[in-house]
């Protein structure tokens, strides 16, 4: 018996510099296939930004984003300027915005496709009513003859024009004008459409109208320039995700679609009811293109818009992208599994097999990306 007792050590510290050694390849292994994670998430951001590419090609010839804002009531008056050696006068405006302000929107999305990708346009019907009530003249300090109410005009900011689909005019005080694809000035709007009013027999209140045929993509805004705005928006779409400055009052989500409503005062936003001039620029910093959520001017006026995107269910990228954050996890527990196998049972496993076993779990999200932009994520 005590011949045996000190053959026992040399085998045990054997076995502990085995296990040891095999622990130390087995990390070594883990952290080696782990940055080969580094190319996969790579491979998806590429196949991603194609996506992307395609989403931009479409909406390009469709329509974009659409943010509408307005309307906004820009009146032209002459300021003097006195120089020492002569005078001259110089066109200024006047801009107010509405007291009332309702839209009511209804919005039909559909799905187009270009090979493998596919992105979401809509065509929507939009109404627009309110009244602008009393017009603080003096805000230009100048003579009430130096104020062109005659050339008034009423503005609507629409970031892309080419999404309207139908001849539009615009009903002023009960009378239709003509709607015209421009701008009296780009103090406050960039891109939109325009009608020119006359003010100068109004002093009460006066009321607006517009029906807008428009076609866009992905998401459609509205800014809140009414003291009041009421903001109604329907859909058959079943996945939306609202987003912007303010969140649904009302909202409603089941299988035949969504409805959506919002109530905004001027006291929820720091834009000013009439000025002169420009705007502050754009304080957001949440922008996707230019500084604000949704499209539109970069001034403040775009800050406070909201609105609902048209969210993809089925966004491929993104879940295996979720997905191959777990790898780490995958490869510790595979590799755990086989390290006591191989202890509990004896069994001797190759350190070729370990690798062989993390290669297939860096396949394993490859091929799913692969098929689910073919079949979906869920059946990949």
């Amino acid at each position: 018996m005590n011949d045996l007792s000190p053959n026992l050590s040399p085998q045990r510290g054997g076995l502990r510099t085995s296990l040891t050694l095999k622990l130390v390849v087995i990390g070594v292994l883990t952290v080696g296939l782990l940055i080969l994670t580094v190319p996969l998430f790579v491979v998806i951001d590429d196949r991603e930004e194609r996506r992307n590419q395609v989403t931009e090609e479409i909406s390009s010839k469709w329509g974009r984003d659409q943010t509408i804002l307005g309307p906004v009531l820009s009146v032209p008056y002459y300021q003097t300027i006195t120089d020492r050696s002569r005078t001259t006068r110089k066109i200024q405006y006047l801009h107010f915005l509405p007291d009332k302000l309702e839209m009511n929107a209804i919005v039909e999305p559909e799905t187009k496709y270009r090979g493998i990708f596919e992105t979401v346009v809509y065509k929507s019907k939009i109404k627009i009513t309110g009244t602008f009530d009393l017009l603080d003249w003096e805000l230009a300090r100048v003579d009430d003859q130096d104020i062109l109410k005659n050339r008034a005009s009423l503005c609507f900011g629409i970031p892309d024009v080419r999404g309207i689909r139908e001849d539009t005019s615009i009903s002023f005080l009960g009378q239709n004008l003509e709607a015209k694809p421009e701008l009296p000035t780009q103090e406050v709007l960039n891109s939109g459409i325009s009608s020119l009013v006359n003010l100068s027999e109004q002093d009460g209140p006066m009321v607006f109208d517009l029906e807008l045929h428009l076609d866009g993509s992905s998401s459609l805004a509205f800014s809140p320039l009414g003291k009041t705005t009421n903001v109604n928006i329907q859909s058959p779409w079943i996945s939306p995700s609202f987003d912007g400055a303010f969140l649904p009052l009302n909202k409603k989500i089941g299988t035949d679609g969504f409805s959506a409503s919002w109530k905004v005062l001027h006291l929820n936003r720091s834009i000013p009811h009439a000025w002169t001039g420009t705007l502050p620029s754009s304080n957001s910093g949440t922008n996707w293109k230019n500084g604000q959520l949704f499209a539109g001017p970069a001034n403040i006026l775009g800050d406070f818009a909201f609105g609902v995107k048209f969210y993809m269910p089925n966004d491929v990228y993104q879940k295996t992208t979720r997905m191959a954050k777990y790898a780490i996890l995958f490869l510790v527990f595979g590799f755990a599994s086989f390290f006591f196998t191989e202890i509990l049972q004896k069994a001797q496993v190759h350190p070729i097999q370990y690798l062989l076993v993390g290669f297939s779990t860096l396949i394993f999200y490859l091929l799913l990306l692969s098929l689910s932009e073919h079949f979906g994520f869920d059946r990949a």
